[in-house]
C-alpha cells in the first residue's frame, strides 16, 4: 500500500482574514482564506484550515493527521498590546532605578508616532506606563557593568516585594530586571529561585530580564520584561487553547510557533514577546526564500493587508533586525526583523477632515469586523477597499475568488456622501484621491527606509504581497522609480508561506566590548561560548548538533559612538589577518551608509554586540519551473471592464481582465489590464507591462 501523502502547514492570523498554506512533499501548494474572528482567533484558524482541507481535497481532520509541520504566526501578542488588554503586572528592580520605566528617554515622548503626530508638539506626550508607579518596588543589590557583586542581594527585600504583590496586590504577572543583569545575572538567578518557594503554584506568570536579552539599556530591557510579562499570560492561554483544538481535531506533531526573529519555535519554548511582529516576519521570510531563488539580492518587500503596510528590505541577500524595536511606543531589546508599519491596508478608513477640509487616510482600520462599507457588515466609513471597488479595479463578483461577493452600489454611495459631497467632486474622483493620497504614504515610507541604509530605490526590485499589495504596487513603484515589480501565486498569503517555509531559528544577542583589532582568542572564546550554549537550546528543539547552523553578526561602531552598524560575518573563527580584515570592512559600510570621509579611525573602533543564529534547517517549498502549451495572454482573456486610471491620465478606459490561472510562462501583457487572481487583482497602469516568468510570478516592469 503506497504511503499517504505528508504535509507541512503555515497559517497566519492577520487583522483582517487568517491565511492558511498547505505544502505537499511533492512541493505542491494549495492556499485559503477565512476572515479572522477577534473574539477568539482560533476559530478563525479552524475556519482557515476547513477551506484548506476543500482545496486539498480532503476533509480537516485526515488534513490535520498527515500534517508533518504545523507552524503559526499570530496578531494575539501585538493585538493584546495595542488594545491594552494584557495583565496586571508588578515590577522589581533595583533600589534607586524604580522610576526608569517613566523616566524613559528623551527620545521616549516621540517614540513610535507618526510624523505628522509629532508636528502637533503640544498634544504629544509621554505613552501611559504598562506599570503604575505603585507597582515598581526595588530591591537592595547592585551588579556593576563589569559584573562584578558590589552589593549582595538583600532576600528579605525580594520576599516582601514578591509578599505585597501577590498578595495585597493581586497582580497576574511579575517582571524582574534588575540594573546590570545582563552582565552578571547571578542576582535574577537568585529572585528566580525565592518566586518558586513564594508562589510554588505559579499562579503567577514570571519574567526576567537577563533570560530575555543579555544587552545593556536597563530602560529598553525593564520594557522587555514587562511586555513579556504583560502579554505572557493572553499568549499562553491562547496558544494551549489552539494546540488542543488542533490535537483534538488531528493533529499528532507539535505546534511551531512563528517569532519575530524570521524562525519558529515550539510552543513551550517561545517567550510572548517573541511573538510580537511574528506577521511581517512570515512575509520576510518567504521574501528572503524567494530572492534566494530568483538571485534578486536587494528586495523592497512590501505587504499591504487589510489593516497595515508593512515594509522590509533585504539588503545583499540579507535581512536586519531592528536594533531596538519599538512595540507599541516601547523601545525593548529583542531580535526582531526590521520592518516598519504604518496604517494603509485595504481597511484603511478615509475622510474628509471638518476643521480643514483636507481628505486624510489612515491610520484607523475597519478591521474584520465591521470591514469596508462594500462588505455589508455593518462598516459605515469609507475605506481604500470601497475606493478601488468604485474605480473598478476590483471586480465585486469575484473578491476571494467569489466566495464573497461586494456591494458596489453601497461603496459608491459611501464615497458620494462621505468623501465627494464635502469636495465637491464625483464620487470617482474622490475614490482616485483616496487612493493616491494612501499610494504617496506608502511611497514615503518605502523611501525612508531605503534612503537611510544608503541605497536608492531604482537599486531594488519591489515584492508585491498581502490581499491588496497587487492593487495598489504599481502605483508606489511609479512615484519610487522602481523598474521591477514580483507578484507570486502566493502574494495574498505570503506571510503564512513564509510560516511554512520558516526554519527553526533561536537567536542570542550580547553587548560586548572589543577593541579592534581585538585579541582572535577572546573573540573566538566567546563565540564558542554562545555556540556551546545555543546547542543545548537547539536539542530541546530537536536537532543534534551537526544540524544546527550559526549565522553570526558583529556590531561595530567607532568608539564613544552609541548606535553601530551591524555586519554579517562570514568566517566561524577568527586570527589577525581576519581581525583586520573586519576593520576594513565596516569602514567601506560606514561610508556607505553616510557619505565619504564621513568616518574617523583615530577614535577607534569597537565590536559593541554580537548577534548569532542557531539555525536548525526543515522542509521548503520546492518551487518548480513551470513548462506552458502556449505564452499567448490571449487565450486567458475572461473580458472588459471600465476602470479609472490616475495616470498618466485621469479618465476611464475600457480595460481588458486576465485569469492567471489560464497564463502560461512566457505570456506577456500590455497595460492598461487586469490580471485577477483568487484572493488578489493585479492592476497594471498604462505604461506597465507585465508578464509571466518560468515559476508562475508576474513580473510588472515599466514600460
Amino acid at each position: 500500500m503506497a504511503a499517504r501523502e505528508q504535509y507541512i502547514i503555515g497559517i497566519d492570523t492577520g487583522g483582517t482574514f487568517t491565511d492558511a498554506v498547505v505544502m505537499s512533499e511533492a512541493g505542491q501548494v494549495w492556499t485559503a482564506k477565512a476572515s479572522t474572528t477577534p473574539d477568539d482567533f482560533s476559530r478563525g484558524v479552524m475556519d482557515a484550515l476547513t477551506e484548506a482541507a476543500k482545496t486539498v481535497g480532503v476533509d480537516r481532520k485526515e488534513l490535520l493527521n498527515r500534517t508533518t509541520l504545523f507552524k503559526h504566526g499570530s496578531t494575539v501578542a501585538t493585538n493584546a498590546l495595542i488594545t491594552h488588554s494584557g495583565v496586571k503586572v508588578g515590577f522589581i528592580t533595583t533600589m534607586g532605578f524604580e522610576d526608569t520605566t517613566e523616566i524613559m528617554r528623551a527620545i521616549g515622548r516621540v517614540d513610535g508616532l507618526s510624523e505628522d503626530d509629532i508636528r502637533h508638539v503640544t498634544w504629544v506626550t509621554k505613552p501611559d506606563p504598562i506599570v503604575p508607579r505603585e507597582l515598581i518596588i526595588g530591591v537592595r543589590e547592585r551588579v556593576d557593568y563589569r559584573g562584578e557583586v558590589v552589593v549582595p542581594l538583600n532576600r528579605e527585600d525580594v520576599m516582601d516585594a514578591i509578599r505585597r504583590l501577590i498578595q495585597d496586590e493581586r497582580v497576574e504577572a511579575i517582571a524582574v530586571s534588575l540594573l546590570h543583569a545582563w552582565a552578571n545575572p547571578k542576582h535574577e538567578e537568585e529572585i528566580r529561585s525565592l518566586a518558586v518557594e513564594a508562589d510554588p503554584s505559579r499562579k503567577v506568570y514570571w519574567s526576567f530580564g537577563s533570560a530575555l536579552s543579555q544587552v545593556a539599556g536597563e530602560y529598553a530591557r525593564a520594557n522587555t520584561a514587562i511586555i513579556n510579562s504583560y502579554l505572557g499570560p493572553t499568549v499562553e492561554r491562547y496558544l494551549k487553547g489552539l494546540d488542543e483544538k488542533l490535537r483534538a481535531g488531528g493533529l499528532k506533531e507539535p505546534l511551531l510557533v512563528m517569532q519575530g526573529n524570521g524562525g519558529v519555535a515550539h510552543r513551550e519554548q517561545v517567550s510572548a514577546i517573541a511573538n510580537l511582529q511574528s506577521g511581517p516576519a512570515g512575509g520576510m521570510i518567504a521574501s528572503a526564500h524567494v530572492a534566494a531563488l530568483l538571485k534578486h539580492k536587494n528586495v523592497i518587500t512590501t505587504d499591504m493587508g487589510g489593516t497595515s503596510f508593512d515594509v522590509g528590505l533585504i539588503t545583499e541577500g540579507y535581512w536586519r533586525y531592528a536594533p531596538e524595536p519599538i512595540v507599541e511606543r516601547f523601545r525593548v531589546l529583542q531580535p526582531i526583523i526590521d520592518i516598519e508599519s504604518i496604517g494603509a491596508g485595504g481597511g484603511t478608513i478615509a475622510r474628509v477632515e471638518p476643521e480643514t477640509g483636507r481628505l486624510l487616510v489612515g491610520p484607523k482600520s475597519a478591521g474584520a469586523s465591521p470591514g469596508p462599507v462594500c462588505y455589508d457588515a455593518g462598516g459605515e466609513e469609507v475605506t481604500v477597499t470601497d475606493a478601488d471597488l468604485v474605480l473598478g479595479v476590483i471586480d465585486p463578483n469575484y473578491f476571494l475568488g467569489g466566495k464573497k461577493l461586494l456591494n458596489k452600489e453601497n461603496a459608491i454611495k459611501a464615497v458620494e456622501e462621505k468623501i465627494a459631497r464635502p469636495l465637491k467632486l464625483k464620487a470617482h474622483e474622490a475614490a482616485a484621491g483616496v487612493v493616491e493620497i494612501v499610494n504617496s504614504k506608502m511611497a514615503d515610507l518605502i523611501r525612508r527606509q531605503v534612503v537611510r541604509t544608503g541605497y536608492l530605490p531604482e537599486e531594488f526590485v519591489i515584492y508585491a504581497f498581502g490581499g491588496a499589495g497587487a492593487v495598489h504596487a504599481a502605483g508606489f513603484a511609479a512615484d519610487l522609480g522602481v523598474k521591477e515589480i514580483y507578484i507570486f501565486a502566493t502574494s495574498p498569503v505570503f506571510s503564512a508561506f513564509g510560516a511554512a517555509a520558516a526554519d527553526v531559528i533561536r537567536t542570542r544577542v550580547m553587548t560586548c566590548q572589543y577593541i579592534l583589532p581585538a585579541d582572535p582568542r577572546a573573540v573566538n572564546e566567546r563565540l564558542a561560548a554562545i555556540e556551546s550554549e545555543m546547542k543545548e537550546i537547539m536539542k530541546g528543539e530537536g536537532f543534534a548538533a551537526g544540524e544546527t547552523e550559526f549565522r553570526r553578526f558583529f556590531t561595530i561602531r567607532y568608539r564613544r559612538q552609541t548606535a553601530g552598524v551591524e555586519l554579517p560575518i562570514v568566517w566561524d573563527r577568527f586570527n589577525s589577518e581576519r581581525m583586520q580584515e573586519i576593520v576594513k570592512l565596516f569602514e567601506k559600510k560606514y561610508e556607505e551608509l553616510y557619505g565619504t570621509g564621513a568616518g574617523y579611525t583615530k577614535a577607534g573602533i569597537e565590536i559593541s554586540a554580537i548577534r548569532v543564529d542557531a539555525v536548525g534547517r526543515v522542509a521548503k517549498p520546492r518551487l518548480k519551473i513551470q513548462r506552458g502549451k502556449s505564452a499567448n495572454a490571449g487565450a486567458a482573456k475572461k473580458g472588459r471592464r471600465k476602470i479609472f486610471f490616475t495616470r498618466p491620465e485621469r479618465r476611464f478606459i475600457d480595460t481588458d481582465v486576465y485569469d492567471y490561472m489560464r497564463l502560461s510562462p512566457g505570456a506577456r501583457i500590455k497595460g492598461p489590464a487586469v490580471v485577477e487572481l483568487p484572493f488578489t487583482t493585479v492592476l497594471v497602469p498604462p505604461g506597465f507591462q507585465v508578464s509571466v516568468d518560468s515559476y508562475q510570478n508576474l513580473v510588472m516592469k515599466v514600460g
